[in-house]
């Protein structure tokens, strides 16, 4: 009996000491959207010309989520702490705050993080040349509005981009070499009611 008491404190003193630490998990906010309920809204996404269909006017295409952080969360965190980064979840051992951006244990290329504040009151998973960080949510296939609008990037940054209104389809079909190829880091996808309507990419380097 005395040997079973004995082993029911020190399980205590172990499960005390755990649950008192005060460490936490910090993880991106929810999207706000989910492959389930793409009615109205605009996301980032990845997918080619090839997945264009001409003759059911539909584009299947990967939906990504861009990483934000609450600030306060952000703000908060400390040693011991976890960050859930790029898919990875990362132990904080240290935090430096140089010119506005968080780097999280040395930063990516010491496999640490950066985190830079955005709008709202968050902070955004940050890469290297400034791209965001983004988790994929799956794949879906939508109908394409039959007056889809396309902003698409110039070659080089300072060409204006140009709006497609008409022939859209064709556009997007016709496309050649890069420019067939959308990505998370430069592609909004416009979603209304279920129908995508519009497509924006940027130039990134």
């Amino acid at each position: 009996m005395k040997h079973l008491l004995i082993a029911l404190a020190a399980a205590t003193m172990l499960w005390g000491c755990s649950s008192s630490n005060g460490h936490k998990t910090v993880k991106p906010l929810p999207a706000g959207y989910s492959l389930e309920q793409l009615t109205d809204c605009t996301v980032p996404a990845v997918f080619t010309s090839d997945d264009f269909s001409v003759t059911d006017s539909t584009l299947t295409l990967t939906v990504f989520s861009e990483n934000f952080y609450d600030a306060v969360e952000v703000q908060q965190m400390q040693a011991g702490d976890t960050l859930v980064f790029q898919d990875r979840a990362i132990v904080v051992d240290d935090i430096d705050d140089a010119d506005g951006i968080l780097t999280v244990n040395g930063g990516i290329e010491q496999g640490g993080a950066y985190l830079q504040p955005a709008d709202g009151g968050t902070y955004r998973g940050l890469q290297l040349d400034d791209h965001s960080v983004y988790t994929r949510l799956g794949k879906v296939t939508l109908p394409v509005a039959a007056n889809l609008v396309i902003v698409d990037c110039g070659e080089e940054p300072d060409v204006p981009s140009d709006t497609i209104t008409t022939h859209s389809h064709r556009y997007l079909a016709e496309a050649k070499g890069w420019r067939r190829d959308f990505s998370e880091l430069n592609t909004r996808v416009l979603i209304e009611h279920g129908i995508i309507t519009q497509i924006v990419r940027h130039w990134i380097p």
